[in-house]
């Protein structure tokens, strides 16, 4: 039987589809043997590495809009706009406080050094760390500090990890790539958020959540997230705003960047979600995401089944 391994592509908001993707090739009886991730993908990747896919999906799905703006621990003088401790915080508590070689299943997490470029695999260590680092994405999340180094998104040298998969020593290197369809918009604070209060029942559902911190933002007031909307917002094609100039910028080395990566080393099977209308912070529309994957797995079956019956 063949040995697969899979690359989860970055995409911020856009990576729940990882999920999808995974569910979907689970439902075909395929579950692949070793992960590589960049940035989203290795966030997912650790909770299928660990077998608790299923229970970091439950709790994406239950986000709302102000979920996500509560978790969102606002920072300027940390090389990021915001901190980013408030979610790794949760998913360390859901997934656990684990060494990357206690992981269930290999798990490869990409990241950059800022000064050097250098592309930085983690195999082993601490979990959160790897994670956090993969994870950060340029202006949005500060950098993570290894030594002497500091360290980014690993979006910035390898968007879809192929060539880490490949180093694995697997048969057939599954890729998903969460930028394939056409971009959509990038949004970091809701927009409508600026225009009313929160419903009666986004108000229950903030109670029911007060442990990502949301209840103490709210308590700064409209005005304050108003003033933030406007700083964090896409704006328009005539007027982009900070946000914007920074995300589109990157999107545009990074499309660059992948595309010549993978023309040099293409993955067995790409599978590519159309997720271009889901915003880059939109993480409150994971249900749209996780569909998309599914949809991409359907879509690509024929093509999954036929490279594998060589095995």
């Amino acid at each position: 039987m063949a040995k697969i391994g899979i690359a989860l592509g970055s995409g911020a908001a856009k990576g729940w589809a990882h999920i999808g993707v995974l569910n979907g090739l689970a439902e075909m009886g395929i579950k692949p043997d070793k992960i590589s991730g960049c940035s989203i993908g290795s966030l997912v990747g650790a909770a299928y590495a660990n077998d608790q896919l299923h229970e970091l999906e439950t709790w994406v799905r239950s986000f709302s809009s102000w979920d996500v703006l509560g978790l969102m621990d606002l920072s300027w003088r940390k090389g990021g706009l915001i901190g980013g401790e408030k979610v790794f915080d949760v998913l360390q508590s859901r997934i656990g406080d684990l060494q990357i070689e206690q992981l269930k299943r290999p798990l490869i997490a990409v990241a950059t050094d800022l000064y050097s470029g250098q592309e930085i695999w983690f195999k082993e260590g601490d979990l959160r760390h790897a994670i956090r680092a993969s994870c950060s994405m340029p202006g949005i999340l500060p950098p993570v500090k290894l030594g002497d180094r500091w360290l980014v998104d690993g979006a910035v040298v390898n968007p879809v990890p192929v060539s880490v998969s490949r180093s694995m020593d697997v048969d057939v290197v599954i890729a998903v790539d969460l930028s394939g369809q056409k971009r959509g918009r990038m949004q970091v604070l809701p927009i409508d958020m600026a225009c009313s209060k929160p419903s009666v029942e986004e108000r229950v559902q903030a109670e029911a959540h007060q442990d990502t911190g949301f209840m103490d933002l709210l308590a700064r007031g409209r005005d304050y997230v108003t003033n933030m909307t406007d700083k964090f917002s896409l704006g328009s094609r005539s007027h982009p705003g900070m946000l914007a100039v920074m995300s589109q910028s990157m999107d545009i080395l990074e499309q660059r960047y992948k595309r010549a990566r993978l023309m040099g080393d293409p993955p067995d099977i790409c599978l590519i979600p159309n997720v271009g209308h889901i915003g880059t912070m939109e993480f409150h529309r994971a249900e749209e995401a996780i569909a998309a994957g599914e949809l991409a797995v359907k879509l690509a079956r024929h093509q999954i089944e036929a490279r594998l019956e060589s095995y």
